[in-house]
């Protein structure tokens, strides 16, 4: 292995390690000795191998600082110091500040390279934000973006799977906003439709929110005024294509949101791939499922490793969200788009806005469907698409409320505002 190769190599298993490392396993797997390992380091990343893994995880920890609502001391303590005051010292030698100022300060951290086809949380300055030139060399066969959140039920006390995404790619990113403000942006808070012709478990899928179904990803992008690009497939696209598409922007430092992968065609996040991209790897909803991830394995920091994810046919859609081009969605046009997706009509056989409510009352109350000696895995069936339903309506409007009340909040701060 070449002098590069090591030092990329090293980089990327301290990334990969950061909840459990130790040099004496790190030494097992590359088959040298503690000391070559050590003074190699040394060598490559110009600090000892020990200061840059405390460096690193206290990188980490200032992500929670800003994007979490943990204490400071548990913070601390997940972060292997052993009280409030030894992670304090660490930290202001570190950032220059000392916890508390910094989740006050909010200076932005988000993904940097590291080494060539290594990519980790660092602080980042506004003109980085804007840019799309990060990637100094690209790796053809590897490159991983480490750091990013990850993405599952439950996440930011949400259920619904667009905006988990799009919160955690944002948070990589350095974008400082609301899990409520991206609700609210893509549409997702305002959401209800309803199929009047079957219980139909796609009644919650968020692409149903738009007369055009695809519009759902576009609002994520202008949620944080970055570029958008999207690559869809039908019976002409390629793995190729998907494969370019996937590592250019991973290069650049970007994760990208895709469609399927694991599972069903739900969204989830390529955070980098592995030969030439055959494998790719990330955070997906179905990771942990038996049912569709037989054959997917684990990396250390918990990211999936697939290598069929293009024979998986649900596999339907890649997204990049690029570099900063223009101002976030402001309150009052998101208004006006909450008021579009809730206004009462009819789209094919669905029910949508403020009609979707009486569609769903009315086959409530339709007895053909609920005969007796009915099926039992088609009542069954009905019970999951109102399961769903009651959720879609209880994630969404919970956040909704949070978001109105950001941004009333907001306005209070200003004396009232244009943007309010």
């Amino acid at each position: 292995m070449s002098y590069s190769a090591m030092a990329h190599a090293l980089a990327g298993y301290v990334e990969g390690h950061l909840e459990c490392f130790d040099i004496r396993s790190m030494s097992a797997c590359f088959g040298f000795s503690e000391i070559y390992l050590r003074e190699l380091f040394q060598k490559s990343m110009d600090m000892p191998i020990m200061q840059y893994y405390r460096r690193r995880k206290l990188m980490v920890s200032a992500s929670w600082l800003l994007y979490s609502d943990r204490r400071i001391i548990d913070i601390a303590l997940e972060s292997g110091f052993s009280s409030h005051e030894a992670y304090t010292r660490a930290f202001r030698k570190c950032f220059g500040m000392s916890p508390s100022q910094f989740r006050l300060v909010r200076p932005p951290i988000g993904g940097r390279q590291l080494e060539a086809g290594v990519f980790g949380l660092e602080r980042i300055a506004s003109e980085e934000k804007r840019s799309d030139g990060l990637m100094m060399e690209q790796n053809e066969k590897s490159t991983v973006l480490y750091g990013i959140r990850r993405v599952e039920h439950g996440a930011y006390g949400s259920d619904t799977m667009f905006p988990i995404c799009v919160k955690a790619v944002s948070e990589y990113l350095g974008d400082d906003v609301s899990y409520a403000y991206i609700m609210a942006a893509t549409g997702a808070a305002f959401r209800l439709v309803w199929n009047e012709e079957t219980w139909d478990l796609s009644n919650v899928d968020i692409y149903h929110a738009y007369r055009e179904s695809n519009d759902i990803y576009l609002y994520g992008a202008k949620a944080l005024g970055r570029e958008y690009s999207f690559l869809g497939r039908d019976e002409h696209t390629t793995k190729a294509e998907f494969t370019a598409y996937i590592k250019a922007a991973v290069a650049k430092g970007y994760p990208v949101i895709a469609l399927g992968i694991i599972g069903p065609p739900e969204p989830c996040i390529v955070a980098g791939y592995e030969d030439s991209g055959d494998v790719v790897m990330g955070w997906n909803f179905f990771q942990n499922d038996s049912e569709f991830a037989s054959s997917v394995r684990t990396a250390d920091n918990g990211y999936f490793l697939c290598d069929t994810w293009w024979e998986n046919t649900d596999t339907q859609a890649v997204m990049q969200f690029g570099a900063v081009n223009g101002e976030r969605a402001q309150p009052k046009d998101i208004v006006r788009m909450a008021a579009g997706i809730m206004e009462a009509r009819k789209e094919s056989s669905y029910a949508k806005g403020i009609r979707a409510y009486d569609a769903w009352k009315e086959m409530l109350l339709d007895e053909k469907w609920f005969e007796n000696n009915a099926a039992y895995d088609g009542l069954f069936e009905k019970l999951l698409v109102q399961n769903d339903a009651m959720v879609c309506i209880q994630d969404g409007r919970k956040w909704g409320a949070k978001f109105f009340e950001e941004i009333s909040a907001e306005c209070g701060e200003q004396g009232g505002s244009n943007m309010c």
